[in-house]
């Protein structure tokens, strides 16, 4: 999936390119929005990387705290193992003790087996004797037959003796047997209990060894996995670094895209005022006068006609009612048919006959986020309608002498704000406009 990915950003890459080489005029107008459409493309893709950089991240994270985990039972584990086999080599210590202890007994035994098969024999000396005497003589007989009191005692001290060693006898061979039997059956029980205890650590220790062999596995499998997951976040790292290139290449191309169209924008406004200019010359040559458009002034203002100034903004002795009156424009006289063109870049709002002004254009306009109406009055022409966008030094209208007029001139107002009215919001025209 990641080839395929990466296969998809090459061609997006090479598609790129090839818009901006091999694309005619018509093409390029769209190309800043197809550039800026493939931004947005990659963006995605290199926020959708990154979120499998950070899931990945995290598996990575999760394995590695697994496998801590499990190291540290493995660890605990060894610990164990290496406690049990010192405890079995313990067991075989005491085995092997026990078991020196049995040869020794078996010694003892084979010692202790001599002297009861000796007393065997003299006992059965003993009834031997008694069968050959008769098998009548007993230890009363002796002392009957005794010929006088010192003869009895004598027999009778022989008698005790003879009894007494017999009892001595039995009595010894008794014991021994006895602790032959005893000293067998308490190492053989010994050495059971250390044959079971060695068997129970002996299988503990297979068992931690199974577990130890089982977690070592689980180990190999999460580490297996961690270097799949660490190639695998390091492939992600590699495709982001191609999308950033990718990015890069994009931006710089945008960046370029952005010069190339103000540079467009640049020439088309030049080509625009080369062609007024030459309208311009048109016009004057056709009227047959050198002054019949005036010249495109810089900034936001231009002169609105050429001709004589003759009246300006104030008071003054009205050429009609002949009494003082407040004159609210300024007024340019010149022949009927003299261009009249737009002040500033704005948007008609009026083009109508209007009251004493006759012919009249108002042309709305937003300079520097403060809006302006200027007013042309008196024209012998309207070439424009309303709604209409005119640029500054468009030829609107004509000078004429509709309405209240002594002579064909343009009467020219400024309103700050909307027209509304003569006497509303108007200012000294020549704050921004020369003559």
């Amino acid at each position: 999936m990641r080839k395929q990915s990466k296969w998809k950003l090459q061609v997006l890459a090479i598609a790129t390119s090839g818009a901006l080489l091999f694309t005619g005029p018509s093409a390029l107008a769209n190309s800043l929005d197809d550039l800026k459409g493939q931004q947005r493309e990659i963006q995605q893709k290199k926020n959708s990387i990154n979120s499998n950089i950070k899931e990945t991240e995290g598996k990575i994270n999760q394995n590695e705290s697994k496998i801590d985990q499990i190291m540290a039972q493995i660890q605990a584990l060894d610990t164990e193992i290496l406690a049990t086999e010192k405890n079995i080599s313990n067991v075989l210590n005491e085995i092997k003790k026990t078991t020196d202890e049995i040869e020794t007994l078996k010694a003892s035994i084979v010692e202790l087996e001599r002297k009861i098969e000796e007393r065997d024999k003299l006992l059965k000396e003993r009834i031997r004797a008694v069968q050959v005497s008769g098998g009548s003589v007993s230890y009363l007989d002796v002392l009957l037959g005794a010929n006088s009191f010192v003869d009895f005692i004598d027999r009778f001290s022989a008698v005790n003796t003879l009894m007494e060693a017999d009892r001595t006898i039995l009595k010894e061979q008794a014991d021994d047997k006895k602790q032959l039997e005893e000293e067998r059956a308490s190492l053989e029980k010994k050495l059971a209990e250390q044959e079971e205890s060695k068997n129970k650590l002996v299988n503990l220790k297979s068992s931690l060894d199974k577990q130890k062999a089982s977690k070592g596995t689980l180990v190999d499998q999460l580490e297996a996995e961690q270097a799949k997951l660490l190639e695998q976040k390091k492939g992600f790292e590699t495709e982001y670094d191609e999308v950033l290139n990718i990015d890069a290449d994009l931006q710089n191309k945008i960046v370029a895209e952005q010069k190339r169209l103000a540079e467009v924008a640049r020439k088309a406004a030049e080509e625009k005022k080369r062609k007024a200019a030459e309208e311009r010359k048109r016009q004057q040559s056709a009227s047959g006068s050198s002054v019949a458009i005036p010249e495109v002034s810089s900034g936001a203002w231009t002169k609105p006609a050429n001709g004589t100034f003759t009246s300006g903004y104030g008071y003054r002795m009205h050429p009609i009612y002949g009494k003082g009156k407040m004159h609210y424009g300024v007024d340019f006289a010149n022949s009927t048919g003299t261009p009249v063109v737009s002040a500033a870049d704005g948007v008609v709002s009026y083009a109508s006959p209007l009251s004493t002004y006759g012919n009249v254009i108002m042309v709305t306009h937003s300079i520097d986020g403060q809006t302006f109406t200027s007013l042309y009055a008196h024209l012998s022409k309207i070439n424009v309608s309303v709604g209409q966008v005119v640029s500054k030094g468009d030829k609107i209208g004509a000078i004429g002498t509709t309405g209240n007029s002594t002579g064909p001139h343009l009467h020219f107002e400024i309103h700050v704000g909307n027209w509304e009215g003569m006497t509303a919001n108007s200012v000294n025209p020549l704050r921004y406009i020369s003559i």
